[in-house]
């Protein structure tokens, strides 16, 4: 597993996953400007690092990216393909925006050094002592603004979708990267993508190694595990498929499912548990407000804030908010108005929880953008770690 570094980061990061996974060789690839290469200038190019790997894929192999590193492996591995290599058998990606949408975070390589060092330890998690550590803000210094410059200027160039199947992590207290905006990068496969939510901010691959070591040992070896009492399993694929996935469950865990046209979304959590609310919705199955079962659902709270939100975006709120209605009303068991059960701010990312309806606050509904479909499952847990599997 070859594995390349966030932003500022070299292949000392990647230590803690060595050590986890012994039955794997772990190469991190060391960049220029960076540990024991600090004498070198901080550039690097994807030819050049794709020249490094060329002779490694004449065997199977995978790519591990974290953040910036994330972005650097996905072009590494188009342009292997461009060059008719071997692919790799897995794409892993960690706590990073998809390749086709920007970095909020690259703007802050043009405040000055206080400014962006700020910026960095608050919504990075880059170490602390880069405040008022002189001599350790003097060695980074180069490398991070070289970095982010590089992530800024980043031009996605639009290609087939990669071969490979794309695996990606998320911490689930990172406020920077989030699962939602992870589940972008299930466009850019055609062999089938997973997410994996697992504790820890934006760098947990420095953090906690040995969870991340088990989730990609457990991804290599096809080991399916039962929910643990936080955790939400998700699969999307065709409804012809899902009868397998709901048998793995069959009095081991709570499960639901929802159909939209040929795709179906099965959940599942701790057997524990006496129900789950599923919800899978395509924008034709919403239907206008003269119309039972579609906009009619909605408090007139919420039509209000969809009538004030941009046109271009009306029809994606309401479709998320009859989804969530939906999934909390077969979670919470009850037939009763939809309506009676608000949202108070319909762009909130979420995860949602009902307002005006006590009953109904152990609830909390979580999103999933699956292409043309919109998802929502109400769980009664207050943080949850998502593993979800989309078929290719």
């Amino acid at each position: 597993m070859f594995c390349l570094p966030y932003a500022g980061g070299g292949a000392s990061a990647y230590a803690g996953l060595r050590r986890a996974l012994a039955d794997l060789t772990v190469v991190p690839v060391q960049l220029p400007g960076r540990e024991n290469r600090i004498a070198e200038p901080p550039e690097f190019t994807v030819t050049g690092i794709a020249d490094d790997l060329a002779p490694a894929t004449a065997e199977p192999y995978v790519l591990y990216g974290h953040s910036m590193g994330a972005r650097l492996a996905f072009d590494v591995v188009r342009e292997l393909r461009r060059r008719g290599l071997r692919q790799p058998s897995r794409l892993y990606v960690g706590g990073a925006h998809p390749p086709d949408r920007r970095v909020p975070l690259a703007a802050a390589v043009e405040l000055p050094d206080d400014a962006f060092i700020d910026q960095l330890v608050r919504r990075s998690d880059a170490l602390p002592e880069l405040k008022h550590l002189h001599e350790l803000r003097e060695l980074m210094m180069p490398v991070l603004r070289a970095d982010f410059t590089w992530i800024k200027n980043h031009t996605f160039v639009p290609e087939p979708p990669i071969d490979s199947p794309i695996v990606a992590f998320a911490g689930l207290d990172d406020g920077e990267v989030g699962a939602a905006d992870m589940l972008g990068w299930a466009r850019h496969t055609t062999a089938g993508f997973r997410l994996r939510t697992l504790r820890g901010g934006h760098l947990f691959v420095r953090d906690r190694p040995a969870e991340l070591a088990a989730l990609i040992a457990a991804d290599l070896t096809a080991e399916h595990t039962l929910p643990e009492p936080d955790e939400l399993q998700l699969w999307a694929g065709r409804r012809a498929d899902h009868e397998t996935v709901l048998r793995r469950y069959a009095g081991r865990a709570t499960a639901g499912t929802s159909h939209a046209g040929d795709l179906t979304l099965v959940a599942a959590i701790g057997a524990h548990e006496p129900r789950i609310g599923v919800s899978v919705l395509q924008a034709r199955d919403l239907g206008g407000p003269d119309r039972p079962g579609g906009l009619a659902e909605l408090s007139a709270d919420e039509r209000e804030q969809i009538e004030d939100a941009a046109e271009e975006d009306r029809r994606w709120l309401a479709l998320r908010a009859v989804a969530a209605k939906r999934a909390l009303m077969a979670a919470a068991g009850r037939g009763g108005d939809p309506a009676a059960a608000g949202f108070p701010d319909l762009t909130d990312p979420g995860p949602w929880r009902a307002h005006d309806e006590p009953e109904l606050a152990r609830w909390q509904v979580v999103h999933l953008s699956l292409g043309e479909a919109v998802a929502a499952v109400a769980v009664p847990y207050d943080r949850v770690r998502l593993s979800f599997d989309m078929a290719g």
